[in-house]
């Protein structure tokens, strides 16, 4: 029997998975401990958290405005290629498949074996590992995009089965604990033990230095934040109402959840703990509040994270991948074939292959972890200049439907964040600095070779 698009493409509930499955990955479980040790303060690393999740809301907004106007597969390539430029594209859509898909599904997928294996170092278990979970993410979403969303569907739930094992865990020990019970370590003093919501840190923002500090710490939090924009890049596959709002309505979830389980964190052990922590001070959290069993919880919980982050990535990558080749700018047969039915886009199983294979190429390389704060400021950056295509092409989006005033504050507020982030890049990581603004200038060059090899048909 042949498709439909009713029985390949997916609903609300996948949409929202496969969004939250690409945001949360293992940042929520190694910021914090850093922003504790630079700021000092347990109620302003919950301040800087909401700060970010008030920052990607506020994108989410922005892109869920453009999906609005434009239902397309492709994300910021589609959208830059059409209303600003085919070069700028071009540059966005070769940004989006090295920085936004390959390196980061290596990253992921390394992270996933190291948390497995209970190791931070990328040994070749951890890469077998790694490369076996990217080639059956592969092989899930090759058979059809409502296939691999029931996987990842089914993953997503169970990150949060760990989640709610975990609160729970932490409102027995916060119940227990008191200073008249035996139960209390001797001298035990969580690091939140007062109300974030209250006032009296706010003149910290006064000192001098602070907010350079500040600015610091949410460059790294923020990269917790990337990927809200993950439904964006099947727009033509699926309900066209449903990208906007599975975009908004995640990211709100996620924020949600980074500010519980932060403030889970740090109420439940103590500031000198959490910063020698480090990397791995969540295990020494989940230690102190449940031991052992719920130290295991929370390794397969970081996994899981990790293992969402390859399935959501490797569903959208390739999309892109397929609709850069249907404009003729790669090989052709990457494009997959069109529905029989209605024309639809069908699986682009050769660009997942492809997408896969690099990515697992990745995965043997050393250097991909230490990649990671360069994707996140470079995708930062493609993703301002994406929802910038609101005000560059105003006339043809305001045709299409008004653009409401909330939705020019969202993307004002986006962009500026961008900007700011991107100082926060020059001031501590410069290095990264320069290799985002080389891989644009890359993607430029490749694409003056690309129109330079790009036939006319009718030639």
């Amino acid at each position: 029997m042949q498709s439909t698009p009713a029985n390949r493409s997916i609903g609300m509930v996948s949409l929202v998975c496969m969004v939250i499955g690409n945001m949360i990955g293992a940042g929520v479980y190694v910021s914090t401990s850093y922003a504790l040790g630079a700021l000092g303060d347990a109620r302003l690393v919950l301040v800087a958290w909401a700060i970010g999740g008030v920052h990607a809301i506020c994108g989410a907004i922005a892109y869920a405005a453009l999906a609005k106007r434009a239902a397309l597969n492709g994300g910021e390539y589609v959208f830059l290629s059409r209303f600003v430029h085919p070069s700028v594209g071009f540059m966005a859509g070769w940004i989006s498949i090295i920085a936004g898909f390959t390196a980061p599904i290596a990253a992921a997928g390394l992270i996933f074996g190291e948390t497995i294996l209970g190791s931070p170092q990328s040994t070749v278990q951890a890469r077998l590992l790694a490369t076996l979970w990217i080639v059956i993410c592969a092989v899930f979403h090759s058979v059809n995009l409502r296939t691999g969303a029931w996987l990842n569907n089914a993953v997503v739930a169970m990150k949060f089965i760990g989640f709610t094992i975990f609160a729970v865990a932490c409102a027995i020990f916060l119940v227990r604990l008191g200073p008249a019970d035996s139960f209390t370590p001797v001298g035990f003093t969580p690091a939140l033990n007062q109300p974030w919501i209250a006032s009296d840190y706010w003149g910290r923002f006064r000192e001098p230095g602070f907010l350079t500090v500040l600015l610091i710490q949410l460059f790294f939090i923020a990269l917790s934040y990337t990927g809200f924009n993950a439904s964006i890049y099947i727009a033509g596959e699926v309900p066209s109402r449903s990208v906007p709002r599975s975009m908004v309505l995640s990211c709100i979830l996620v924020t949600a959840t980074y500010l519980v389980l932060n403030t889970l964190f740090l109420m439940c052990d103590t500031q000198e703990s959490i910063v020698a922590g480090k990397d791995t001070f969540v295990s020494g959290v989940a230690m102190n509040v449940g031991g052992v069993g719920l130290q295991w919880v929370m390794r397969i919980t970081i996994a899981l994270s990790s293992a969402t982050s390859v399935l959501a990535m490797l569903a959208i990558g390739p999309r892109v991948i397929a609709q850069m080749s249907k404009d003729r700018l790669l090989p052709s047969l990457l494009a997959g074939h069109l529905d029989p039915v209605d024309s639809t886009p069908g699986t682009p199983r050769l660009a997942i292959g492809l997408q896969a294979l690099a990515s697992c190429m990745i995965v043997w390389s050393a250097s991909v972890l230490q990649m990671i704060s360069y994707l996140g400021l470079t995708l930062t950056l493609c993703g301002a200049i994406a929802t910038a295509t609101l005000w560059i092409a105003y006339s043809e989006m305001h045709r299409r439907e008004p653009i409401a005033w909330w939705e020019h504050l969202a993307l004002a507020v986006y962009i500026g964040g961008a900007l700011l982030l991107i100082a926060g890049a020059w001031i501590v990581k410069r290095e990264q600095f320069y290799m985002c603004i080389g891989t644009f200038l890359s993607g430029l060059v490749v694409y003056g070779i690309a129109k330079g090899f790009q036939r006319d048909p009718k030639e």
